[in-house]
């Protein structure tokens, strides 16, 4: 404060009712929500992540978002109401587009390979308030990328599902991905 009536300038002034009404649904995440994975994650070893020829045959569909084509109806209710615990998270804001994608492939592999069946992937929703306004500008580039990386056939075999979840858990800046059980 004292730095600015050197400088004979005033306090910024602050709208309180804009702040209230931007933050009024921001709700506090459960205690047994995982935090986020920011560190690199590094495969040292191929991970055992051996699918049946019976099952890489009902794999051979690409995957597209709230498809729930590949999977049993009982599974399908409850990966729609979110009902599998999320058991690892990866945030990926502040990545560029080739880290990003060497950390959702690893992050995908080992948490197959971890036997856990519900991760998310925060993409971000893509707005940038450092950017113009320019309505033309590319935004949310791995909100875009990420679900293409999901069929990248590294991968694609360990996915059962994925959508995008309700805003507590990212909304549309967040993937909420289903994993295959891993068998034997």
């Amino acid at each position: 404060m004292k730095h600015l009536q050197k400088l004979n300038l005033k306090q910024p002034e602050y709208d309180l009712t804009e702040w209230e009404e931007s933050i009024k649904d921001v709700q506090k995440l459960p205690k047994d929500y995982p935090e986020p994975i920011t560190a690199p994650l590094i495969i040292d070893q191929p991970s055992d992540t051996h699918i049946s020829a019976s099952e890489l045959k009902s794999i051979s569909t690409e995957l597209v978002i709230d498809s729930t084509a590949n999977i049993d109806n009982q599974t399908a209710k409850k990966f729609k109401r979110e009902e599998f615990k999320v058991e690892a998270v990866l945030d990926l804001h502040g990545n560029t587009e080739k880290e990003a994608y060497t950390k959702v492939i690893n992050f995908v592999k080992q948490s197959y390979a971890a036997n856990k069946r519900c991760i998310i992937i925060i993409t971000g929703k893509g707005i940038n308030p450092h950017q113009d306004d320019d309505i033309f500008a590319a935004r949310g580039i791995l909100k875009i990328a990420v679900p293409n990386w999901l069929n990248s056939p590294e991968i694609r075999p360990l996915i059962l599902a994925y959508k995008h979840p309700s805003e507590a858990k990212g909304g549309n800046g967040a993937l909420y991905i289903l994993l295959r059980r891993k068998r034997g």
